[in-house]
């Protein structure tokens, strides 16, 4: 149990947790989705071609998942310029996690466990299977 509690704790501290820290302070569980530009700002990333625009929401990386009657959505805050084609990454990205479109969380540790408890995809973790497999497979 003190180890589970050492691994989560270490994982809260990661460095994705801390991309956007003071921004992401104010945002708490219960805020609708219409209360986070105000607190947010707008975010770095544009749309390159039209269809995009509906893969960012005040220019802030956005996905969203329908799970059992749910609507999942994840706003992808980051501070930095880049391309909505780039890949999610820890180090650049902190996801706030929404149910029909109230907060429900923040913070990677926060996604990672209720990801995988509500069955919706998580980025990082895909990609640490794809990276095992590839790796199983050039042994």
């Amino acid at each position: 149990m003190m180890a589970a509690a050492a691994a989560l704790l270490l994982a809260a501290c990661g460095p994705s947790d801390v991309v956007g820290k003071e921004k992401l302070g104010p945002v708490n569980e219960g805020m609708k989705l219409a209360d986070l530009p105000p607190v947010l700002g707008t975010g770095p990333l544009a749309p390159n071609q039209p269809a995009d625009s509906l893969r960012l929401f005040n220019g802030y990386r956005t996905q969203v998942f329908l799970v059992q009657g749910k609507q999942y959505r994840v706003v992808w805050y980051r501070d930095k310029p880049g391309s909505i084609e780039e890949e999610i990454s820890r180090e650049r990205e902190t996801p706030v996690l929404l149910e029909n479109d109230v907060v429900i969380g923040k913070g990677w540790a926060f996604f990672d466990q209720t990801a995988e408890e509500v069955g919706i995809p998580n980025p990082y973790r895909t990609r640490e299977r794809l990276d095992s497999i590839a790796q199983a497979q050039t042994r």
